[in-house]
């Protein structure tokens, strides 16, 4: 099968994360795969590929301000999809997130190539502008099918777009061997995650600020860039412990930084199918989280499978990151229950749940 994978671009994050482990499945497995982004030729994936995995560039990554840029950067990207397409004659085209959705559904126009759209986060996540839901609203029904990640979410979007929706969870790399943590005398708290008001890394360091002195042979790493990177490092200095909080940046191996955690924590306001926490499962850590918007509460099984808390409630937070900092015991029961919560997501089951579907639609 002929697979073009348009995505905006092949940076960090989970998106981009899902689309290189499917497109290394796929060819794999003996399909044609080419990964389209907007972005300009030369830039390097933040994640591995395949040799075998083709990549192009439509050379159209800023979307300036205003109306009539943005508009005229999209007619772009459209235009140049559309003749990238009728070189390639693909069997079927996948796209990832909001904005690929629509040009690779208005690029396909008329090709008679089907096309399978998958919102990466939640449909209805804060700070989603007039102008992309409008878009949304268009160009949706023109869809073969799209893919979220939770059945709550299918729910939601299968009435509004008018659309067949597939529920597909998030893959992850799972190691063969039960457990993958190396601990040392100082006890990690783990976090990774583009550092964004979303992430809800803010209330994260105000609770483990209140649990410093009380655990002294703890640190918090948060892996991870973004726009709140200042706003945390003057967290870290309010409270003093710019040794014990660090930001070391973005990490190309969170599978090494995972193995190093005593305790990972995903403390966000809202998610999709945070790949963060799949990999923790995956390593065997003991988990806090919230139970924000999202698919957290799922994989997590309502809290089966890892400590959950309200979002944005700092002292809940506090609470549980300090039962577990306390509890060897109570982190090791944990830790026994997270790979079972992933054990079925592994890319290889993942892949061929979303080449079935692949498949179904272009014959």
């Amino acid at each position: 099968m002929r697979i073009t994978f348009v995505i905006p671009n092949l940076g960090p994050g989970g998106a981009e994360r899902v689309a290189t482990l499917l497109a290394n499945h796929w060819v794999s497995q003996g399909h044609d795969v080419t990964l389209v982004t907007f972005e300009m030729p030369g830039i390097e994936p933040f994640f591995a590929l395949e040799d075998d995995v083709a990549v192009r560039e439509l050379a159209a990554s800023a979307a300036p301000r205003g109306l009539a840029s943005r508009l005229s950067t999209n007619l772009a990207r459209v235009s140049r999809l559309r003749s990238l397409l009728r070189e390639l004659h693909p069997d079927i085209v996948v796209a990832f997130m909001t904005e690929a959705n629509v040009v690779a559904l208005w690029a396909c126009r008329g090709l008679g190539v089907p096309v399978v759209i998958s919102e990466r986060n939640q449909p209805d996540r804060p700070g989603l502008g007039r102008l992309h839901k409008l878009a949304r609203r268009l160009s949706y029904p023109l869809a073969s099918a799209m893919v979220v990640q939770t059945n709550a979410i299918a729910a939601g979007v299968a009435a509004r777009f008018r659309i067949p929706v597939h529920v597909i969870p998030n893959p992850v790399l799972l190691e063969a061997k039960e457990a993958c943590r190396k601990q040392g005398d100082v006890h990690l708290l783990i976090s990774l995650g583009r550092l964004t008001h979303q992430k809800g890394f803010d209330g994260l360091v105000r609770s483990f600020t209140a649990l410093a002195s009380k655990h002294p042979d703890w640190r918090l790493v948060i892996y991870g860039e973004g726009p709140d990177r200042s706003a945390l490092e003057e967290l870290a200095a309010e409270s003093g412990l710019q040794e014990s909080i660090l930001l070391p940046g973005l990490t190309k191996d969170s599978a090494g930084a995972l193995r190093q955690a005593s305790l990972f924590v995903l403390p966000s306001r809202f998610e999709g199918y945070p790949n963060a926490l799949l990999e923790a499962l995956g390593c065997g850590l003991p988990v806090v989280a919230t139970a924000c918007p999202g698919g957290t509460a799922e994989i997590l099984a309502n809290g089966a499978h890892g400590m959950i808390v309200p979002p944005d409630d700092v002292s809940a937070m506090t609470a549980a990151l300090d039962a577990m900092m306390s509890s060897p015991d109570l982190r090791a029961d944990y830790a026994a229950r997270a790979r079972p919560a992933v054990a079925g997501l592994d890319i290889a089951a993942v892949g061929w749940r979303w080449l079935d579907l692949l498949a179904g639609l272009r014959g």
